[in-house]
């Protein structure tokens, strides 16, 4: 970064902040309903199994299934306007925080402090509410072609910064309620909005902020886009690990029809779950589950050694609204191992499979001497990556696909049909 950096930045934070007006408070925001005219809706717990079942795998999880309109392999890194952007989503925060609630609220009477708390907390309802239509939009966006990979990544972790800050505002309006005699705010209902806003910050995007915020080219991180009408998919490897957050719109209801799950015991709640994904919820058994009935959304998790499986059941529909997982690439079991060589027969590409189109191991040995030797992989014409003479672990598209692996002495093409 040059000297002159540290300058335009504060001049942008401060000229951003100038520029923001006076934010009343607004009234209860209402619910955002996707496809609130489905007729699935409405149908009893005992019917809703498997409407939409994420796609199968043994010996390890199931996976929320998408069919994309759009998807495909992109870099992210270094990002300054995402550090810009985020910066000014923060200050905008403590402003409303500041005006609404913070300024007089220690010489304020306690009627003033009812209606203090009342405006911070409808503000932060409305902010949330706006994170969810930025992230719907987004992605429609993108899968329209009118977004591009960067721009879409840019708004998903711009809404996790917000999304955090909103968090903390909460925490202390919720504080601030509690120093009021006689008055507090709905424990059920803060604890479900502080789910929402937790849905925007996940791992995925924790490793691509850390990316946003590398020293330069060798530090991109390579991830797998999928977007559509529905909902998007992200998935990549970090390190020996495979992550991936997916969210299905059209499984989402909020006041439009009756919560599936509201006479269900935890228990049942998470035998319905259990059916979507059997390895985890039967064989492993949930470590964890979390009633936001308020907002119809019930949350299962698993932990089992390094594996992590986190979903999201929306009431009013009985699907999965938001799945996410960290998955140890060893602990992934083999479904099949395909093989193809060049034309002089002295290069092998192999090609081991994981369930559920998930990750996949690339190796590429020499013929002669069946050493592995050092490759550059590309998925439809991107770069993923490097063998650096052993193994790549590659995150497939859900479609066919056409794999390349390139040598200083020669060149082995495949082309992958989705598993």
């Amino acid at each position: 970064m040059n000297r002159t950096t540290p300058v335009l930045l504060a001049a942008v934070l401060v000229s951003s902040l100038l520029a923001m007006p006076v934010i009343a408070a607004g009234p209860e925001p209402t619910s955002h309903d996707v496809g609130a005219d489905d007729p699935t809706s409405s149908l009893p717990l005992h019917q809703l199994a498997a409407q939409q079942p994420p796609a199968e795998a043994d010996g390890t999880t199931n996976r929320l299934p998408l069919e994309p309109d759009r998807a495909g392999h992109t870099e992210y890194g270094t990002d300054i306007g995402l550090a810009l952007a985020s910066v000014d989503d923060e200050l905008r925060v403590d402003h409303e925080q500041y005006t609404l609630i913070d300024s007089e609220f220690a010489t304020a009477s306690a009627d003033e402090r009812e209606e203090m708390v009342r405006a911070a907390y409808n503000q932060i309802k409305d902010r949330t509410e706006q994170l969810e239509e930025r992230e719907r939009e987004a992605v429609r966006d993108h899968a329209a072609g009118e977004l591009t990979d960067t721009e879409l990544i840019q708004t998903l972790l711009r809404n996790q910064n917000e999304a955090a800050k909103l968090y903390d505002a909460l925490v202390l309006t919720d504080d601030r309620a509690d120093q009021i005699d006689g008055y507090s705010l709905v424990g059920q209902q803060t604890r479900a909005d502080r789910t929402i806003l937790e849905y925007h910050q996940t791992s995925i995007r924790s490793t691509l902020e850390q990316a946003s915020q590398s020293g330069g080219a060798s530090e991109q991180t390579e991830l797998l886009i999928q977007t559509s009408e529905n909902g998007y998919s992200l998935s990549m490897i970090d390190g020996d690990m495979y992550e991936r957050e997916t969210v299905r719109f059209d499984n989402r209801r909020v006041s439009t029809a009756p919560n599936q799950f509201e006479d269900s015991s935890h228990s049942e709640t998470m035998d319905h779950a259990a059916e979507h994904y059997p390895w985890a919820g039967i064989d492993q058994g949930w470590s964890g589950f979390r009633d936001s009935g308020n907002e119809n959304l019930y949350r299962m998790t698993m932990e089992v050694d390094q594996n992590h499986l986190e979903i999201h059941l929306d009431g009013g529909t009985g699907e999965v609204y938001r799945e996410e997982q960290e998955l140890s690439l060893e602990s992934l079991p083999e479904e099949s191992v395909e093989t193809w060589t060049d034309d002089e027969d002295e290069l092998e590409l192999e090609l081991v499979q994981t369930p559920a189109n998930g990750p996949a191991a690339v190796t590429v040995n020499d013929t002669a001497t069946d050493e592995p030797v050092g490759a550059t992989i590309t998925i439809d014409g991107v770069d993923v990556g490097h063998t650096d003479d052993g193994t790549l672990w590659i995150v497939p598209p859900n479609d066919e696909y056409e794999l390349r692996a390139e040598t200083s002495t020669g060149t082995v093409n495949a082309t992958i049909t989705g598993n």
